[in-house]
């Protein structure tokens, strides 16, 4: 939990002292919430910028196990979800509608292993492989939703659909055991990295759905 707390902390002081500083400060102009969805949990600070502009950031994190299976190889691991976005709500219509758009800071990576008898390239080897996929640290963010924090009363809620365009994943695959000392086995390996990239290439861009609730002060 606290992978998550820290950065949510600083999260919260970085809007609350925003919010201090400029016409956010008037009452009613900030807000916090609570974010559930494939993002992961997160927390998040709204000050208004105009009337139908709104200004938010938040941070959102989660870890799970998974697996992902290139045909060949099944890898069994965690992915660790952790994202810091500044958005940009503009409600165009005045109400809860809102489209939006900003940027996210990208942390979410996925380590997994393999090991004993693999068929990595053309053979077969008693080896382990431990492999880390990760995408580009800047991901911009396109989207609508609905609620808007700093209408109505205190306590709102929220939801929010759009698409993190994260770029294709990077894939390194490292490994261990007796099966490396085969003379073929260096570029069977490489042979293996390429074939995890090619199946995980479509994941360039991850989905956001989320729904939340906020506080007004």
């Amino acid at each position: 939990m606290s992978d998550f707390l820290r950065p949510a902390c600083r999260t919260l002081v970085a809007l609350l002292t925003l919010a201090a500083a400029g016409p956010a400060a008037a009452e009613g102009s900030f807000a916090i919430g609570l974010k559930a969805g494939t993002p992961g949990l997160g927390l998040e600070a709204t000050a208004r910028v105009t009337d139908r502009l709104n200004l938010r950031a938040g941070y959102y994190g989660f870890n799970y196990s998974t697996e992902i299976d290139d045909g060949e190889i099944t890898y069994e691991g965690d992915l660790r979800l952790s994202t810091f976005g500044v958005l940009g709500d503009w409600h165009p219509y005045g109400g809860s509608f809102r489209i939006t758009a900003g940027l996210f800071h990208n942390g979410n990576e996925f380590k997994g292993s393999a090991e004993g008898d693999l068929e990595v390239g053309d053979d077969t080897y008693d080896v382990r492989l431990d492999a880390t996929i990760d995408w580009r640290s800047m991901a911009p963010y396109l989207g609508m939703g609905y609620g808007n924090p700093l209408q109505g009363g205190r306590w709102r809620f929220s939801a929010d659909a759009g698409v993190m365009f994260t770029g294709s994943p990077d894939v390194r695959l490292k490994a261990s055991g007796d099966g490396t000392n085969d003379p073929g086995f260096e570029e069977n390996r490489r042979r293996e990295e390429r074939n995890l990239k090619d199946e995980v290439k479509d994941f360039r861009f991850y989905p956001v759905v989320s729904v939340g609730v906020s506080y007004r002060f």
